[in-house]
């Protein structure tokens, strides 16, 4: 579902989204960079080409998160609610010396597990990945509370729905992770 919010008018003010709502995200003025700070859910933060329908995964933001970054010029960026969500979004100027942008350390970081040739342990590194940014240590194991579709999974690690699905399947099966599909969970156990 696509909601038209206005955040250049909500500046500072909640927006809420209900699990994978999507808003676009205007583009601040020039100088000034943009700030998500995420007070609940877990959002993703994509990029396309106005050219190009097909969005790519930038990457996500969870409520631990004081996500600050450059708008990039040449990409026009969505936020997708992953779970029910509320943050804010506010325009910031340049700080001198705070140079760090959020975007571009995910962007680093789901490089190096595209770049993985084992697709399993390509997948192992992105599920590691997520619950390190996003998950928390349980006495059952490094636990994620909300799956991604597979088509998703697939899109960020450069596969296919069906190879991330029957990969999903005989990671299951060795028991290297454990999925509750009725939670929407995913727990890595812990050696």
């Amino acid at each position: 579902m696509n909601t038209e919010h206005q955040h250049r008018k909500n500046r500072g003010r909640p927006i809420s989204l209900n699990s994978y709502e999507t808003v676009h995200l205007k583009k601040p003025q020039a100088g000034e960079n943009i700030e998500i700070t995420v007070k609940s859910g877990v959002i993703r933060i994509a990029g396309n080409q106005s050219n190009n329908a097909k969005d790519i995964t930038l990457a996500f933001a969870c409520r631990a998160d004081a996500f600050k970054f450059h708008y990039p010029e040449d990409l026009e960026i969505t936020i997708e609610a992953i779970t029910d969500t509320t943050y804010v979004v506010e325009s910031i100027g340049k700080k001198g010396s705070d140079t760090s942008d959020a975007i571009m350390e995910w962007i680093i970081q789901l490089h190096i597990v595209r770049n993985e040739t084992n697709l399993e342990n390509r997948l192992m590194k992105f599920f590691r990945l997520l619950i390190t940014r996003l998950g928390k240590r349980t006495p059952e194991g490094l636990l994620l509370e909300h799956t991604l579709p597979h088509a998703r999974i697939a899109e960020i690690i450069g596969s296919t729905r069906s190879t991330v699905s029957r990969t999903i399947g005989s990671l299951r099966k060795s028991q290297q992770i454990y999925i509750d599909e009725l939670k929407e969970q995913i727990i890595l156990p812990v050696d």
